[in-house]
């Protein structure tokens, strides 16, 4: 994979990436902001439906 779109190359990717913990082991994933850019870019209608999902995550994600 070269880039991701709405997002940008590995190294950009790498940049907007959060460290978690799976199953006992530390991950890297893109934060829920990149996603967001990412689905939007792509604009499938299911993506724009995950869209509105993951704002509302992030939105209470902020709250707390």
């Amino acid at each position: 994979m070269g880039s991701i779109k709405g997002v940008g190359d590995f190294e950009r990717v790498r940049a907007v990436s959060i460290e978690i913990e799976l199953f006992g082991r530390r991950c890297r994933v893109m934060s829920i902001e990149a996603l967001i850019r990412a689905k939007e870019a792509i604009g499938r209608d299911k993506d724009m439906i995950a869209v509105k999902e993951l704002r509302a995550i992030a939105e209470k994600q902020r709250q707390t």
